[in-house]
């Protein structure tokens, strides 16, 4: 049995286990597309075998990890309490969605309107991307005015099991429509084959596909933050 500090078992632990005890295990997940959040729970090695990965040298990749000193800076998400995480939550990631998705709905419409033809393809990379905006769009504000103020309700309340009860269907939701989004991410990264761009592309191009990719690993790490360690904070 292969273990990490007596605390995971290579054989059993998840994803998201891994991406709680060593954060900086993160952008491995991210070079490899291992998804850390949406499917989080799926096994390590499951997950590896599904992708085509080899589990044991991703391992080794991650074990690797424990050799390098920290950053006095990282932030260990996991010890935050609930309201300051739905703060940092709403002012970091919701902003960024926010922020970014008419920047690059304003790239992909120039690169459907110069390329559509000769790539046709990009007109299905606009409609993804455009379907995953509606989404966010219409899922961040039953966060921000449904979920969140009754999380912290929760925090406040002397009768903890009776609100917490409350919050369990309100988070079914959000993990549900995680998923969504999380599915909608999966064909961005199969059309654009994880943001590559061709030889030939120009400079916007080249940029938005940039754009794509930092929308996803800033995604990712959102929906994490949410699935794997706000919403169990709130769970029964």
């Amino acid at each position: 049995m292969t273990t990490t500090d007596n605390t995971l078992d290579f054989s059993t632990c998840t994803v998201a286990d891994l991406a709680l005890q060593f954060p900086q295990a993160v952008a491995i997940f991210n070079t490899y597309y291992l998804d850390y959040c949406c499917h989080g729970k799926t096994p390590f090695v499951q997950a590896c075998e599904e992708a085509g990965l080899n589990p044991h040298k991703i391992w080794q990749e991650i074990m690797e990890t424990k050799f390098i000193q920290e950053p006095k800076s990282r932030m260990r998400f996991e010890n935050w309490d609930a309201p300051l995480l739905i703060d940092y939550i709403n002012q970091n990631h919701h902003t960024y969605v926010r922020e970014a998705i008419p920047q690059i709905k304003e790239l992909l419409n120039k690169i459907a309107e110069v390329h559509g033809t000769d790539s046709p393809y990009v007109l299905t990379v606009r409609d993804t991307f455009f379907a995953l905006a509606e989404e966010l769009l219409n899922h961040l504000p039953k966060e921000e005015e449904i979920l969140f103020p009754a999380i912290l309700r929760l925090q406040k309340s002397d009768n903890r099991k009776e609100v917490a009860a409350s919050v369990q269907f309100p988070i079914s939701v959000m993990e549900h429509e995680h998923d969504h989004a999380g599915d909608l991410i999966k064909s961005l990264r199969t059309l654009t084959s994880h943001y590559t761009p061709p030889a030939s592309a120009c400079p916007t191009f080249q940029f938005t596909y940039k754009m794509l990719q930092e929308f996803d690993e800033d995604l990712m790490q959102h929906i994490h933050l949410e699935n794997n360690i706000l919403f169990p904070k709130a769970k029964l």
